[in-house]
């Protein structure tokens, strides 16, 4: 079916009321929770009434990605079988992994539902990627229950213990099963409520992750979302750039920066309901479509390698009266070590280049752990700033994830 103008103009709408059929059952979409170019997150039910009774809330996501990529639910189910297999001493991530229940590329047949979502998105995508839109696409259809969006946490204290639980999270896929995210957003951190109602944050949305070893023995295009990808990555001239496990913590960063300087907690009068509103333009440049990846990653650049002295006052950073002041001290340390990271291998190439100038040999053999930036910038330095929040220790895994000291990374 050919979508008319006014429809590309509205997909939001257009998909309400849909019905589409796939080998678990037919469903109809009732909302749109989510849109970006390259996906649609809506909330559907089943069309048969009484499948519908006994169905758990779901949510349906579509997108158009190369059949070349690794299907998530194999991602997702690898972690889940790991997790299990493993025993109790990893169990605790169960709580905080999606639940994909059905998992479909659909062929897209002209005049089908699925040849009217799969021609809005395969067009905005290639707008907006650098993936290779003449790539053989499907539609791909995944089936998962429904998690809650973060910004429907209820004070900094819940934000805190989910961002906690995806830092964890993301270190055991890495270590365990071996898949790296590669795009972690505001969008892509979750969570879900247990019956004790405490939150447990979930890493959500792999359809962008790979298996370590597929990282490192293919090309990807650089993958992520602009505003929270790791400088590196935006300031790249070509697609052959490793996305790295660091890259990753440095895009957990800036969620977590993003989140407590630019916006505010309202409760609108209700304490029942809680809001997360933007209330400051802080940053507001990294949201800009006007700015290349490459300025974006300059301008991420300046900012982590500028002190705060240099620039403005802490305190200026966030929002008067701000419901997240008690990440102050998250971002004020991170940025620190981030900082001695980022110049650290400034000067490393800088050492280098004067060792070639002068012919010192040896001088050019100084070794630096690009991978972590010089041990700054890892799991370790993240767990020992995140652990505890307002003076308070957050819950943490029941298992040592490799977490030491780094007090002398700020020269305490």
């Amino acid at each position: 079916m050919a979508i008319s103008s006014e429809a590309a103009r509205r997909p939001r709408e257009s998909l309400i009321g849909m019905t589409l059929d796939t080998r678990g059952g037919s469903y109809i979409f009732t909302k749109v929770l989510y849109r970006r170019p390259d996906r649609y997150v809506v909330k559907a039910q089943r069309t048969d009434a009484s499948e519908r009774a006994n169905a758990p809330p779901l949510v349906i996501k579509l997108s158009p990605p190369s059949t070349a990529r690794t299907i998530e639910e194999k991602l997702v189910n690898k972690a889940r079988v790991v997790a299990i297999d493993a025993g109790g001493d990893s169990h605790w991530v169960l709580q905080h992994l999606p639940r994909i229940l059905h998992s479909e590329d659909l062929p897209i047949i002209p005049g089908s539902t699925q040849a009217h979502v799969a021609e809005i998105l395969h067009t905005a995508s290639c707008n907006t990627c650098e993936e290779d839109c003449d790539e053989n696409r499907t539609l791909r259809i995944v089936i998962m229950e429904e998690l809650l969006p973060i910004g429907t946490l209820r004070n900094a204290s819940e934000f805190a213990q989910v961002f906690f639980d995806v830092l964890n999270c993301h270190k055991w896929l890495y270590d365990n099963p071996r898949i790296l995210h590669r795009d972690i957003s505001m969008s892509n951190i979750m969570y879900r409520r247990g019956d004790d109602g405490a939150v447990y944050g979930v890493l959500n949305d792999m359809d962008l992750s790979s298996f370590v070893a597929d990282l490192e023995a293919t090309s990807f295009m650089r993958t992520g979302t602009p505003p929270f990808m790791a400088v590196d990555l935006l300031r790249s001239h070509n697609s052959e750039t490793v996305h790295l496990y660091r890259h990753d913590l440095e895009s957990l960063f800036y969620v977590m920066l993003i989140l407590s300087t630019r916006h505010q907690l309202s409760c609108n009068g209700l304490p029942q309901n809680i809001l997360v509103q933007r209330v400051s333009p802080s940053f507001s440049d990294w949201f800009s479509s006007s700015l290349t990846w490459q300025q974006l990653g300059i301008a991420k650049d300046c900012f982590i390698k500028t002190a705060f002295r240099e620039t403005m006052s802490v305190d200026n950073l966030f929002p008067p009266d701000s419901s997240f002041v008690g990440f102050r001290n998250w971002i004020i340390r991170l940025k620190f070590v981030m900082s001695l990271g980022f110049n650290g291998l400034e000067n490393y190439y800088d050492a280098i280049v004067m060792a070639r100038v002068l012919g010192d040999t040896e001088g050019r053999k100084t070794p630096f752990d690009e991978k972590t930036l010089g041990g700054k910038i890892q799991y370790s330095t993240f767990f020992d700033v995140m652990k505890s929040f307002a003076g308070k220790e957050l819950r943490a895994p029941p298992v040592n994830l490799g977490t030491v000291s780094v007090d002398y990374l700020y020269g305490m």
